[in-house]
């Protein structure tokens, strides 16, 4: 009977032995997927963080290529501007120019003399002035009185 109870005794050891062995090991695996979930979640936090970092360099990114943009746009604007400016500048020297120098034609005394001479008929003491009228002008003057 001794042995039959030193069996049970051992058998009772194994599996005992065995239960713990299980629960160990259930227990270790338990560790383990936890140890696993903690590492998942907090990769999925440094994932979020990154998303919402490369979100935010996005936005700065953005931000700072339509300012630069508008920037060159601005610039590219100006230097049309400037360019017609100076074209319009460069017109108004040749023009000034012209009038300088139509000014200094017009008020030389041959000028004046010519134009009161052709326009006015004017003429210079002791000088007389004939006047050609063509054959058809005096033809239409005769027929007219």
């Amino acid at each position: 009977m001794d042995r039959d109870l030193f069996k049970e005794d051992i058998l009772e050891n194994a599996i005992t032995q065995r239960q713990k062995e299980r629960s160990e090991r259930r227990e270790s695996l338990r560790i383990k997927k936890e140890e696993q979930e903690k590492k998942a979640a907090a990769a999925a936090e440094r994932a979020k963080k990154r998303r919402k970092l490369m979100l935010i360099v996005i936005g700065v990114v953005i931000v700072a290529g339509l300012v630069f943009g508008r920037a060159v746009y601005r610039i590219v604007e100006l230097k049309k501007e400037k360019a017609a400016a100076e074209a319009r500048l460069e017109e108004l020297q040749e023009r000034l120019a012209q009038l300088e120098n139509e000014l200094t034609r017009v008020t030389s005394d041959e000028y004046i003399e010519q134009q009161a001479r052709t326009h006015l008929r004017m003429i210079y003491p002791g000088e007389t002035v004939y006047i050609i009228v063509p054959p058809e002008e005096s033809s239409a003057n005769n027929a007219g009185q």
